[in-house]
């Protein structure tokens, strides 16, 4: 399904809500443009993917990125600090932990029980041919953007701005009930949440993101619940630590995933608490009373 959003710009729904798709965006100007290719091949049917100049990949995340191969004549752009992981393996691995994953075989046997493996998506190497930085401005023809850096779910994450029309796409900063994302080893919670006030700040008539229809009501007390839910999670951190935890063992409590049905989200939920641990220790709320446990000061 493709929803007009204002003249030239369009929401292409993913054609599944599951990883690794995404919602992208479609500019219908004088050059044609994706933000983001994950909504999957049926869904870019209509969007005559041979007829598409330019391919914005908002960050490295295989939901961002999964058909970019479906518009072999477009030059793919993204921002300098995702270029890494985006054509290179290893840098794909540190940016989002993986170098780390032996920690896995740390955490509670019957977490990593409860995993499904079939769920794991290969890793691909894509092109790169050229970078957005904050502020650019992109001239479609009769639509322009502005580029947003929005770093905190990932380092280079960017979204866009169309003034003239009140239109943010912020991607990732994706008003999931959940809250925000924060599992990579280089994400950032100070960050994300500058990005999330950052958007409130520009006051969007329509909000539209990467996991979520387009929004037009009540956009801003969204943003606003969206970022509270860092907040709450860090209280739900601190209930666990009236007497001394290690980061390994607060994994598997639920703090953040209900559920451990994907193989990573184990690995993720020990990688957004540990970022927890860290600023509650800076805070002072938190101490590290040995070498792995923490403590409520």
């Amino acid at each position: 399904m493709i929803i007009e959003l204002a003249p030239g710009i369009k929401f292409v729904r993913a054609q599944s809500a599951g990883f690794p798709y995404c919602h992208s965006i479609l500019i219908d100007s004088e050059i044609r443009a994706v933000i983001d290719t994950g909504a999957g091949d049926k869904a870019f049917a209509p969007v005559e993917p041979e007829r598409v100049d330019l391919v914005i990949n908002t960050h490295y995340h295989r939901d961002h990125t999964a058909g970019n191969h479906l518009f072999p004549k477009a030059r793919v752009l993204v921002h300098p600090l995702e270029y890494p992981p985006l054509v290179d393996e290893e840098a794909r691995r540190y940016y989002a932990g993986l170098h780390r994953i032996d920690r896995i075989s740390e955490i509670n046997p019957m977490v990593i029980k409860r995993t499904r493996s079939d769920k794991i998506i290969p890793p691909r190497i894509f092109k790169v041919d050229g970078f957005l930085t904050d502020g650019d401005t992109i001239d479609f023809g009769h639509i322009q953007a502005t580029v947003l850096h929005l770093p905190g779910h990932t380092p280079g994450h960017i979204g866009f701005y169309f003034e003239r029309e009140g239109i943010v796409c912020g991607a990732d900063i994706d008003l999931i009930p959940s809250g925000p994302w924060y599992g990579d080893y280089l994400s950032n919670l100070d960050d994300f949440e500058a990005s999330i006030h950052r958007i409130i700040e520009l006051k969007p008539r329509i909000y539209c993101c990467a996991h979520r229809k387009p929004l037009r009501d009540n956009i801003q007390e969204k943003l606003l619940q969206y970022l509270n839910t860092i907040g709450d999670t860090e209280d739900k951190v601190a209930e666990h630590l009236s007497h001394p935890l290690s980061l390994d063992e607060l994994v598997g409590r639920n703090i953040i995933y209900k559920k451990y049905d994907y193989p990573y989200n184990a690995f993720w939920e020990r990688n957004m608490i540990e970022k927890h641990l860290e600023r509650m220790v800076k805070k002072e709320r938190v101490v590290q009373v040995n070498e792995t446990r923490y403590q409520l000061a």
